[in-house]
């Protein structure tokens, strides 16, 4: 019995809350500065989704966004499976929903950015 119990706490204690808030922090600090970034730079001639600077930016932004969510929608769910209620779990499902969207944007956004940064090295753009 003592044995299950350590194992038990040992489960439970593999998030740390001190590194838990520190990736938060710093996901919600890159999510700040690369808004701030993209809303001081100069509006563009070209249409946005030429802008390789501004869609990488927008990415990063995105996923720093993303981060906090997914993350309080994980450990939410842990809390929620142990209560008899249903609004833990969907305000957990809702949490899950808007960080995977925004992860999902995230990758796009980035994904724009790398191919607009090899159409203008190929000198096609």
């Amino acid at each position: 019995m003592s044995e299950q119990k350590n194992i038990q706490e040992r489960v439970k204690g593999t998030f740390h809350k001190k590194t838990v808030l520190l990736v938060i922090g710093i996901a919600i600090g890159i999510a700040v500065a690369s808004f701030t970034v993209v809303t001081v730079l100069p509006a563009p001639d070209e249409p946005l989704f030429k802008n390789p600077l501004r869609s990488l930016l927008v990415g990063l932004g995105l996923l720093g966004v993303a981060c906090p969510l997914c993350i309080a929608g994980s450990i939410l769910g842990k809390r929620a499976a142990r209560s008899p209620y249903f609004e833990e779990a969907f305000i957990t499902t809702v949490l899950n929903v808007f960080g995977f969207l925004c992860f999902i944007l995230s990758l796009v956004c980035i994904g724009l950015s790398i191919c607009a940064s090899v159409k203008w090295l190929l000198g096609s753009g």
